[in-house]
């Protein structure tokens, strides 16, 4: 990998670049090799990433509800899947599995 590219495989992103420490305590960054003033150090980064980072988590619950002994219960998916929306900023997808 040239200094002042990325690669991406299917399991990580790959990046290069620079950082220029100034000994006056300045910091920058750079995707190609700096010029140096003589007051000037720099490194060479290379941060790998795993895709994951970017990618949209699944989350998975199981809520089980017991029987009132009248018989009579209702549950609104619609609010619940609103709740969860709005605390976890995701959407979900829920269903209601009636028992066998």
């Amino acid at each position: 990998m040239s200094p002042r590219n990325s690669r991406v495989t299917s399991a990580e992103v790959i990046y290069g670049f620079w950082l220029i420490f100034e000994e006056a305590g300045g910091l920058r960054l750079t995707r190609t090799e700096p010029s140096l003033d003589r007051s000037e150090r720099s490194m060479f980064i290379q941060a790998t990433l795993p895709r994951s980072l970017w990618r949209t988590p699944t989350l998975r619950a199981t809520i089980g509800v017991k029987a009132d002994p009248s018989g009579s219960y209702t549950a609104d998916i619609e609010a619940a899947a609103d709740a969860v929306r709005s605390a976890l900023g995701v959407d979900i997808d829920l269903k209601v599995i009636p028992p066998a």
